[in-house]
């Protein structure tokens, strides 16, 4: 054991050992959830354009699979098992880079970011049965991930943990739904086997997230040479 928790030290300085002031300000805006409002939204528009009725249904799914892996992750982990998140660990005060001094709370196992983002993930890929939009939302989980090592909140044990929960809760909740759903329009059973999302669907959400990203790098980009940040 403590050669797992030394080992996970020893990434946890590797990821977040590299910073610049783009990247500092880059990382804070990608790790922000509210962020990728756009993007969400556009998500929801989908759901409602190939479920019809069932949309409401689908949401209201994805609503719970937030919240209980936000519960579960905070309540029967982060609290019980009480590991510090390396910005509040005093062995790593001075080595581990923190930018605008935030700290996050108090424990990290596991990742909440994790938790919700590969519930997500999960949740939509298995909603939607696209494989461009599958490979598309794993990157995406995985850049966002990568924002909590690089800010110094979580160690890789704690993202790993908040990887593994997030998929167990979003698969639960998919089958949850999908069950109810299938009782309640029982003739639409067969059709939801079949590919959901178009390619061209899934180009216009991964156009968004992208676009979403070249603005505030570009913003960045103007507001350092004009000296902010």
């Amino acid at each position: 054991m403590e050669t797992l928790l030394q080992l996970d030290k020893e990434l946890l300085i590797w990821f977040n050992s590299s910073h610049s002031p783009f990247w500092d300000v880059i990382m804070m805006f990608f790790t922000r959830i509210e962020f990728w409002i756009p993007f969400f939204i556009l998500v929801a528009y989908h759901i409602f354009k190939y479920k019809g009725k069932e949309a409401w249904w689908w949401l209201i799914g994805l609503s719970l699979l937030i919240l209980f892996g936000d519960l579960i992750s905070t309540y029967l982990f982060k609290n019980i098992l009480q590991r510090l998140r390396p910005s509040h660990e005093p062995a790593l005060s001075g080595i581990v880079h923190l930018v605008k001094a935030y700290a996050g709370d108090k424990f990290g196992f596991v990742s909440s970011h994790a938790t919700a983002v590969f519930a997500f993930a999960i949740y939509t890929s298995r909603l939607f049965r696209n494989n461009i939009y599958a490979i598309f939302i794993t990157i995406w989980s995985l850049i966002i991930v990568y924002t909590r090592l690089y800010l110094g909140l979580h160690y890789p044990c704690d993202i790993l943990g908040g990887m593994a929960l997030g998929l167990g809760v979003g698969f639960f909740f998919y089958r949850i739904t999908r069950w109810w759903v299938s009782r309640l329009y029982p003739q639409k059973q067969f059709a939801r086997f079949k590919q959901v999302l178009s390619n061209s669907d899934a180009g216009v959400l991964i156009a968004v997230v992208v676009l979403e990203m070249m603005t505030i790098t570009f913003v960045i980009l103007k507001l350092l040479k004009l000296g902010f940040f």
